[in-house]
C-alpha cells in the first residue's frame, strides 16, 4: 500500500511538472512571435531604377514604413549600387530617429552603376554571428536587377554562387528573415526565391511601380506584425483597453478623409487636434490617435480594401507564429490566445462571451473556408486551436482571425503562399530568327540539392513521335532544356523528377502535363521566315550545279559531247538561276579569252626564238624535210591534235633538227633503225657541211627566197604547221578543256 501511495504521488508530480513545462513552452512559443521588431530595409539605387521606378515611389514607401514602426523597435536603411551606404543609422526607433529618417528618405535616388546585392546583405546583417533574443530581425530587400558587380559575366556568376553558398547560410543560421521585392520581371527571381524561401520570407514581384507601396506594406506586416481592429463598412470599435490606434486609410479617390469620433467630433488633416497626428500623401492618410474615446469610430472616405486600423492595447491577441510558405497538401496549426497584461486569460466566464472565428480564403480561386473555433467549447488553458488542411492547390491564401467580445474586437491577418515543391516554367525565345522553347525546373525545397536529382522530359511532337531528353543543371541551380520545334502543331511534355534529399528521403514527382503550340500566335517571324520541313520544300539555292535537275534532254545527250544542248536544256528548266550564273561568271570567260590570246602570242615568240637559236645551215635541210615529208607530218599533226586538243610547244625543237648529211636513203624516223646502220661522218663531210652553211647564210641576206626547185621552195611553210589550223579551233579547244575541267 505504501509503495502504491509513493507511485501515485510520483505520477501526480510528473503530471504537474509536464503540464507546467508544456504551459511554459506554449507561452514561450507565443512570446517568440511577440518579440520587438528589428527591420532593416535594403534599397537598390542603381541606374536602372529610373525606368522601373520613374516616380521614385521608394521614397513614400520608405516614409510609410518609418511612420508605422512602433516605439522601441529597431530599424535601419541601407542603399546599394556598386557601393553600400547606411542611409539611416541602425538604432532604436524614437521621435529623433523618425525625424532624421524622414529627411534621409528623400535622398533615395537612381545613380548607382552596379547591383551589389551580396555585399548589401552582408552589411545589413553585420551582427548575424551574435543575434539578439529580444528582437525579431527581418531584412526587406528591394531590387530590380540581377547580381552585377563587374562587366565580366564570370565574376558576376562567382558572386552569385558566393551569395547562395556563403552569405545566405550565415543569415539563415542567425534566424533572420529575408523578404524580397523584385521591381521588374528582369530581376533574378531565382535568387530572390532562394533568399526568401530559405528564411521563410515573402518573395514578391511588383508588376508596376504602383504595386510597390502595397507590397512593401505587406512585407512590413510580416516583419513587424501589429494587432488590429476589424474595419467593416468604414467603422471600427474602440474599447477601454486601447491606449492608441493608428488608422492607415488608402484612398480610392481624391476626396479628403474625415474621421468622426463616437462623440461626433470631426477630425481632418487641416484641423489640428491634441493627441492626433495626421500624415497625408497623394495615396493614403496615416492617422494616429492617442487615448481615443471609447465607442464606434467612422471613416468618411472612399477607402481601399488594404486599409487597416492597428492598436496598442493592454488586451492583446497573440497568435503562434505561422509559416509564410507551404507546399501543396502541407498543413499548418493555428493557435491563439488573449492576454491581459502578461497573463493568459483563462476565465471561463470571460471566454464564454467570445466568438472566435477564422477564415482562410484563396486569392486565386476565391474559395473560402470559414471555421468557428469557439464552437468546440471553452479551452481550459485559454488556447484556441485548429488544423489548417485546405492547401491542396498552389497560390496565395489569406488567413484572418476575428474575435468579437461584444464590448471589444480584435483581428489578426497573415498571408500564406502555397507552392509546388518544383516550379516548372516554359519560356518562348526568338533566337537567330527562329522560335525556340526553354523548359526550366526550379526547386523550392531547401532539402534538395540539384546535383543529386534527375529531371527527364518526354516530348511528343504533333505527329505523335516521342523523344526522351534529360534536363541539365544551369548556373542558377535550375534544370534547363532548350527545344527547337520544326513541325507546326501542339507539343506535349511530361516531366519526371526523382532523387534523394539531404535527409535521405527519396522522391519521385510527376508535374502536370505541359503543352505549347508552334508557331505561337504572336511569333513575329511567322510571316517573314516560315519554317518548312526540308523534305517537303527542297532548297534550290543549295544546288551546286544546274545539271542536278534531271530532264529527258540531258539524259539522251552526253554532257561532254553536246555542251550546247546541255545549256539549252538547263535554261528550259531553270531559266532565272542560269542567267544569274552567267552574269556572275562573265569575268571568268573574259579571262579565258585573254589567256588564249596570250598562248598564241607566246607560241609565235617561241617560234621566232627557235629559228634564231638554230644554225642557219639547217634551214635548207629543214625545207627539204618539210617538202619531202609534208603528208606524214600533216597526219602526225592531226593525230597529235586529236590526242592532246592543244598545241604542244615542247615538240617544236625536235622538228627543227637539221637534215643529216651523207646517205639520205636512211630513214631516221624508222623505229626499227639500229645504231650500226647509221654511217659515221668523216672530216671531209664536216667541211662540206660547213661550206653549205656559209652558202645558206649568204642566201638569207637576199630580200627574196623564191626558187623553182622543189627542194628550195618554201611554199606551204607557215605558223599553221606548228599550231591548230585556225584561231577558231584554238578557242574551241580551250572551251573543250574548260568543259572537261
Amino acid at each position: 500500500m505504501r509503495y502504491l501511495r509513493y507511485f501515485s504521488l510520483g505520477c501526480l508530480l510528473l503530471v504537474l511538472t509536464t503540464t507546467k513545462s508544456m504551459a511554459q513552452e506554449s507561452e514561450l512559443a507565443f512570446t517568440d512571435g511577440q518579440k520587438m521588431a528589428d527591420v532593416r530595409v535594403v534599397i537598390d539605387v542603381s541606374g536602372s531604377m529610373k525606368q522601373n521606378d520613374p516616380s521614385n515611389l521608394r521614397q513614400p514607401a520608405l516614409e510609410l514604413l518609418i511612420n508605422l514602426l512602433p516605439e522601441g523597435s529597431k530599424a535601419g536603411v541601407w542603399t546599394f549600387g556598386k557601393y553600400i551606404n547606411m542611409l539611416v543609422p541602425h538604432r532604436t526607433v524614437n521621435e529623433q530617429w523618425r525625424d532624421e529618417a524622414k529627411k534621409k528618405a528623400k535622398q533615395v535616388n537612381s545613380v548607382g552603376l552596379f547591383t551589389n546585392i551580396g555585399e548589401a546583405l552582408e552589411k545589413s546583417s553585420y551582427d548575424a554571428q551574435t543575434p539578439s533574443d529580444q528582437y525579431k530581425t527581418s531584412l526587406i530587400l528591394l531590387t530590380d536587377g540581377m547580381v552585377d558587380i563587374d562587366k565580366d559575366p564570370e565574376k558576376n556568376q562567382l558572386e552569385w554562387r558566393r551569395i547562395v553558398d556563403e552569405v545566405l547560410p550565415g543569415i539563415d543560421k542567425s534566424g533572420y528573415t529575408i523578404h524580397t521585392i523584385a521591381l521588374s520581371d528582369n530581376a533574378d527571381t531565382a535568387l530572390m526565391d532562394k533568399l526568401a524561401l530559405a528564411t521563410d520570407g515573402l518573395s514578391e514581384v511588383a508588376k508596376s511601380a504602383d504595386d510597390l507601396l502595397k507590397i512593401f506594406l505587406r512585407a512590413f506586416d510580416q516583419a513587424a506584425p501589429a494587432e488590429q481592429l476589424p474595419l467593416s463598412e468604414n467603422r471600427f470599435l474602440v474599447d477601454s483597453s486601447i491606449e492608441e490606434f493608428t488608422a492607415l486609410i488608402f484612398r480610392s479617390s481624391s476626396e479628403p478623409t474625415t474621421l468622426i469620433g463616437p462623440d461626433e467630433t470631426e477630425y481632418r488633416f487641416d484641423k489640428e487636434k491634441v493627441d492626433v497626428n495626421w500624415y497625408k500623401t497623394d495615396q493614403y492618410d496615416l492617422i494616429t490617435v492617442k487615448q481615443p474615446i471609447e465607442g464606434e469610430w467612422q471613416v468618411v472616405a472612399d477607402i481601399d480594401p488594404d486599409s487597416r486600423v492597428s492598436i496598442i492595447s493592454n488586451l492583446k491577441l497573440l497568435v503562434k507564429p505561422l509559416p509564410t510558405n507551404l507546399f501543396v497538401n502541407q498543413t499548418a496549426n493555428l493557435s491563439l490566445l488573449l492576454q491581459e497584461g502578461n497573463n493568459t486569460i483563462t476565465d471561463a466566464n470571460f471566454l464564454g462571451l467570445l466568438d472566435v472565428d477564422s477564415l482562410v480564403a484563396s486569392e486565386t480561386s476565391g474559395q473560402e473556408w470559414p471555421e468557428s473555433l469557439s464552437a468546440n467549447g471553452i479551452p481550459a488553458d485559454g488556447i484556441y486551436s485548429s488544423k489548417l488542411s485546405m492547401f491542396e492547390n498552389e497560390g496565395r491564401y489569406s488567413l484572418s482571425v476575428l474575435i468579437d467580445g461584444k464590448s471589444f474586437q480584435r483581428q489578426f491577418s497573415h498571408p500564406i503562399t502555397v507552392r509546388e515543391p518544383f516550379e516548372v516554367l516554359v519560356e518562348k525565345l526568338v533566337l537567330g530568327g527562329s522560335e525556340k522553347q526553354r523548359i526550366k525546373v526550379r526547386s523550392h525545397s531547401q532539402l534538395i540539392e540539384p546535383e543529386k536529382a534527375q529531371v527527364v522530359a518526354r516530348i511528343k511532337d504533333p505527329k505523335g513521335r516521342s523523344a526522351i531528353k534529360p534536363l541539365r543543371v544551369n548556373a542558377s541551380d535550375e534544370w534547363e532544356l532548350l527545344l527547337e520545334p520544326t513541325i507546326e502543331g501542339t507539343y506535349q511534355i511530361r516531366l519526371r523528377i526523382s532523387g534523394e534529399d539531404t535527409t535521405g528521403a527519396k522522391f519521385d514527382v510527376d508535374p502536370d502535363l505541359l503543352t505549347f503550340t508552334y508557331p505561337s500566335s504572336d511569333n513575329p517571324f511567322d510571316a517573314v521566315e516560315p519554317v518548312v520541313e526540308p523534305v517537303v520544300e527542297p532548297v534550290v539555292e543549295s544546288m551546286p550545279e544546274p545539271v542536278v535537275v534531271e530532264t529527258p534532254a540531258i539524259v539522251e545527250e552526253p554532257i561532254v559531247e553536246e555542251p550546247i544542248l546541255e545549256e539549252a536544256a538547263v535554261e528550259e528548266v531553270i531559266e532565272e538561276p542560269l542567267e544569274e550564273e552567267e552574269e556572275s561568271y562573265w569575268p571568268l570567260y573574259v579571262g579565258l579569252g585573254v589567256g588564249n590570246i596570250l598562248i598564241i602570242i607566246l607560241a609565235f615568240v617561241a617560234y621566232k626564238m627557235i629559228l634564231g637559236k638554230n644554225d642557219d645551215d639547217g634551214l635548207e635541210a629543214l625545207e627539204k624535210e618539210i617538202a619531202g615529208d609534208e603528208a606524214p607530218k600533216a597526219a602526225a599533226d592531226t593525230q597529235a591534235k586529236e590526242s592532246s586538243g592543244a598545241p604542244q610547244m615542247e615538240d617544236i625543237p625536235e622538228q627543227l633538227e637539221p637534215e643529216p648529211q651523207g646517205d639520205t636513203s636512211i630513214d631516221l624516223s624508222d623505229g626499227d633503225l639500229k645504231d650500226e646502220d647509221i654511217p659515221d661522218l668523216n672530216e671531209d663531210q664536216d667541211q662540206q657541211v660547213a661550206d653549205e652553211a656559209d652558202e645558206l647564210l649568204a642566201g638569207l641576206q637576199e630580200p627574196e627566197m623564191e626558187s623553182d626547185s622543189e627542194t628550195d621552195s618554201d611554199e606551204g611553210f607557215s605558223l599553221d604547221d606548228f599550231s591548230p589550223d585556225s584561231l577558231d579551233d584554238l578557242i574551241a579547244d580551250a572551251g573543250d578543256d574548260e568543259e572537261k575541267t
